[in-house]
């Protein structure tokens, strides 16, 4: 099992170009999408599913390195004419809180957020993740 994360991982960071700095995320990432995926021993269950009695909805899944525009809460806005939303690249999941790990372009830091559109044709430029 070690060896099949690593391997999603690396092939996620080498295909996303985040630096190598992001290899935890990268883990927890490839983790948590293998947890949520059907196995053969399980019946076409998920390990997720088995432990968690829930199953997850596909549809939230995105691509590691996808570009993301989360929403800014109304109450931390700075007015009505500036933006509502943060450029942000998806580098994971938040468990716990049904979120979405986000790395946020301009400040460089990481936040959570729940109220996410991803641009998945969308390409990263090189300056948008560099730590």
């Amino acid at each position: 099992m070690n060896q099949t994360l690593a391997t999603l991982a690396t092939t996620m960071l080498h295909d996303s170009k985040l630096p190598k700095s992001f290899w935890v995320d990268a883990m927890q990432t490839a983790a948590y999408i293998t947890a949520c995926s059907p196995a053969s021993g399980l019946h076409g269950k998920t390990p997720y599913e088995i432990l968690f009695k829930g199953r997850v909805d596909p549809t939230l899944f995105c691509p590691f390195w996808c570009q993301a525009y989360a929403l800014i809460p109304k109450d931390k806005r700075q007015g009505k004419f500036y933006s509502k939303g943060r450029k942000a690249i998806m580098i994971g999941y938040t468990h716990g809180k049904q979120a979405y790990k986000l790395l946020d372009t301009e400040k460089r830091t990481v936040f959570s957020s729940r109220h996410v559109i991803f641009n998945e044709s969308g390409k990263v430029q090189k300056d948008d993740t560099a730590p």
